[in-house]
């Protein structure tokens, strides 16, 4: 048994720096079908776990139930993103000639979102400092979608350098699924947006009950247009406005506490 975890974790480790620092061989084993279930294995546990602490240290602004929320969303917002938007890329990869089989492509899009949660995690520090240092309400919810953003670029990145890779070193990919996988990028960036919205809060407010999703109107871009005017502003959250109902009758939370963002559900 000793032995067995031994080997287990010098096999993580290996894939690890592999992913870090020899993507190029890792994409190619992953095209030759070599070790498929332990790449699998490994960059779904990756991705989880280091997505999940990321996420509560999002949460740890509100505290308390916040955290452990927060630490749940993040990788259940990139594995339902993920199931949603892979058979669609599968499928046209297939109709372009694509010879990747559905365990190949899914550990080539998941490669991507392991090393998107791998740099969240690295951005954790600056999150907690600017926490521990009285950062603002706003500029945190700043920071934390401009390191979501940051990292979601550079794991799509790679996505795209490894299929490339493969589509000119062993040629199982079409050149065309290269422009295709641009345009599938955009949409897995919008079912990701979307989906979030619909499982916010991450950060929550201090003093205000925790509660696992709260009922907003609005969407996310005029959500950053609103943080962004309220952070030169300086303006601490506000509590809700009484009078205001949701569709279960209590008073409404409302995303950064303005009436022109988010007004209850009739």
């Amino acid at each position: 048994m000793v032995e067995t975890n031994k080997v287990s974790e010098e096999g993580s480790a290996s894939l690890l720096s592999q992913l870090l620092k020899d993507r190029e061989q890792f994409f190619s084993e992953v095209a030759d079908n070599v070790g498929i279930r332990a790449k699998l294995k490994f960059l779904l546990i990756t991705m989880a776990s280091l997505s999940a602490f990321y996420g509560a240290t999002i949460g740890l602004y509100q505290g308390g139930w916040q955290i452990v929320s927060a630490a749940l969303k993040i990788p259940f917002l990139f594995v339902v993103t993920l199931l949603v938007t892979l058979p669609l890329f599968y499928i046209v990869q297939l109709l372009l000639g694509s010879r990747l089989g559905l365990r190949q492509v899914s550990a080539l899009v998941l490669s991507a979102l392991t090393l998107t949660s791998i740099i969240l995690a690295a951005a954790a520090p600056i999150s907690l400092f600017f926490l521990l240092t009285g950062g603002n309400y706003y500029f945190l919810h700043l920071l934390h979608i401009a390191a979501f953003g940051f990292a979601g670029l550079f794991g799509m990145f790679t996505l795209h350098t490894g299929l490339t890779v493969l589509c000119e070193s062993k040629g199982v990919y079409p050149r065309l699924g290269i422009g295709i996988l641009r345009l599938w990028v955009l949409i897995f960036a919008f079912v990701g947006i979307q989906l979030a919205w619909h499982l916010r809060p991450y950060v929550g407010i201090r003093g205000e009950s925790f509660a696992v999703r709260k009922q907003y109107e609005g969407n996310f871009y005029s959500a950053v247009s609103f943080a962004v005017g309220k952070l030169f502003h300086n303006e601490p959250p506000s509590g809700p406005r009484l009078g205001e109902q949701p569709h279960t009758g209590g008073p409404i939370p409302q995303l950064f506490k303005d009436d022109t963002l988010a007004k209850p559900s009739r």
